[in-house]
């Protein structure tokens, strides 16, 4: 939500991508710290894979949104992005996930290790080093800029609903990708996140029905 309280899918997707950027970073500080002992480590072993499970689904998902979705509706309002380019940075991305759920594959499968992470190390590497730059240029000016254009509120929800069903339909299970997402984020963050939500997703679902499932991933994830 927006200063004004208004709905604001901008400031949403800038948000999502702190908690993106902060999947990529964990994710390539326990790789590294796995590759030095050439495994990952047996007690941390089920809540990585998931973690990495989820950086790839929610990937995959939030660019799809975006170049379905996102881009088509903004092309005419926004013309100065460079939509174009942000897709052919996506084709990129999709190339480091590719690599990403080989590795996973392998690890599930108890293949070596230490090539498993080699190669979760160089899909992971294909994303970090156009990352930054990348969505830099989708929260200056894109996401940045939805705040000032003149969008009906209650076509603003419209839109939110829509690109919230689409990503889901393109991501999970939604017992992992939402507490990843949400506790990817600073509790101020996840604060204004949960205010989109249902109620039940926040009280029962997340901390009682679904905690057994994610509950791994917490020493990956924030308080």
């Amino acid at each position: 939500m927006s200063n004004e309280n208004r709905p604001n899918i901008g400031e949403d997707y800038i948000r999502f991508h702190r908690a993106m950027t902060r999947g990529l970073a964990v994710s390539i500080q326990n790789i590294n710290e796995f590759l030095k002992i050439g495994a990952v480590e047996v007690l941390y072993r089920d809540g990585f894979l998931k973690y990495v499970q989820c950086f790839s689904s929610v990937s995959h998902g939030h660019h799809l949104v975006e170049d379905e979705k996102i881009f088509p509706y903004f092309r005419d309002k926004l013309p100065e992005v460079p939509y174009e380019r942000l897709i052919s940075e996506h084709n990129i991305l999709k190339g480091g996930l590719q690599e990403i759920n080989t590795g996973l594959d392998n690890l599930r499968a108890g293949n070596d290790d230490l090539n498993s992470l080699k190669l979760l190390k160089s899909g992971f590497d294909k994303i970090d080093q156009i990352w930054y730059p990348h969505i830099e240029i989708e929260n200056t000016q894109l996401y940045g800029r939805v705040g000032s254009l003149k969008i009906d509120p209650e076509e603003m929800i419209r839109l939110q609903k829509e690109l919230v069903e689409f990503f889901q339909e393109h991501t999970g299970p939604e017992y992992l990708v939402g507490p990843f997402v949400l506790y990817n984020l600073s509790p101020e963050d996840r604060a204004i996140a949960a205010q989109g939500l249902p109620d039940m997703v926040m009280k029962q679902l997340i901390p009682i029905e679904w905690k057994d499932k994610w509950a791994p991933m917490q020493p990956f994830l924030l308080e």
